[in-house]
């Protein structure tokens, strides 16, 4: 009888801090009532390099990406369909999704050297988002030779996790 009790206090006392334990975040993760001042991630591709970033304003989120021109000309043409990103959103063991699409037009973006080009995302979804994990990524998808799109297509893609309380 004694072992029995024992046992039970011994799985009652595990169950406790386990569940304590699980509950609490030791992991530093930004959250929006707490983002970090430039939640940011970026990635370099060729002559271009790409972020995105999420930051809070107020009690919005303000979610853009940039592309910047690296390369040895002053300014660079770039071309691509409607905006040059692709913005999509996921919520990590939730089930928000947003797959963004990209109108059809030919349209070109005169890049300057050294200058950052802002392509801001607006989604009215992003103020109802429910508190979790949320995977925010911009994909660039440019071309730079009108008349040879298929050869000189760059696709570069950038991924940042923010959590939401």
């Amino acid at each position: 009888m004694r072992t029995i009790r024992y046992i039970l206090l011994l799985l009652c006392s595990i169950l406790i801090f386990g569940l304590y334990g699980c509950g609490t975040k030791g992991d530093g993760a930004a959250t929006v009532s707490q983002v970090v001042e430039d939640e940011k991630a970026t990635a370099q591709e060729g002559e271009f390099e790409v972020s995105i970033n999420v930051e809070q304003k107020g009690e919005n989120l303000d979610v853009y990406a940039t592309i910047t021109y690296l390369g040895d000309q002053d300014q660079k043409t770039i071309y691509h369909g409607g905006s040059i990103f692709f913005f999509n959103v996921y919520q990590v063991g939730g089930d928000f999704e947003h797959i963004g699409g990209m109108e059809q037009p030919l349209l070109s973006t005169d890049l300057k050297k050294g200058e950052a080009h802002k392509v801001e995302f607006n989604h009215p979804g992003l103020t109802e988002l429910k508190p979790g994990t949320y995977e925010f990524e911009a994909i660039a998808d440019i071309s730079i030779d009108d008349e040879k799109m298929v050869d000189t297509k760059l696709e570069v893609p950038v991924t940042t996790v923010v959590e939401i309380d």
